[in-house]
């Protein structure tokens, strides 16, 4: 993988520190990222998933889309997921909720691999 990549997977390496991280370098450069345990919150079971994405080797400049979560995961309130989160999609061999949540000012301001995880946490916190 290319020093960027490598560099992105080490910050979040740090940022999770309680959660093992699952790299697998995709041959061009990038690598897909698993983080093995993200606390999505009370709102959700469970509550407690994972977390994926591939970073591309063009990283930093472009996204990291989509972000994937558990096939698993659905709201406490019973109510179901609609768009942008969708399910049946699979990431790296797991059952996966696809989180499609694109960088549209990527042209503007460049988005860290960090900042686009948490970004996703952020949303799943704040669905109404």
């Amino acid at each position: 993988m290319n020093q960027d990549v490598f560099e992105a997977i080490e910050e979040l390496k740090r940022a999770f520190m309680s959660s093992s991280i699952t790299v697998t370098e995709d041959g061009q450069g990038g690598a897909r990222v698993i983080i093995e345990a993200v606390d999505l919150g009370e709102r959700f079971t469970p509550r407690v998933t994972w977390m994926g994405g591939h970073i591309t080797s063009l990283y930093p400049n472009a996204d990291i889309y989509p972000v994937f979560i558990g096939g698993d995961v659905s709201r406490c309130d019973g109510r179901a997921f609609e768009v942008p989160v969708t399910s049946g999609h699979v990431f790296e061999g797991r059952p996966a909720l696809q989180v499609s949540r694109m960088n549209n000012q990527m042209h503007l301001a460049r988005q860290t691999a960090l900042a686009k995880f948490v970004k996703i946490l952020h949303f799943l916190e704040t669905l109404p």
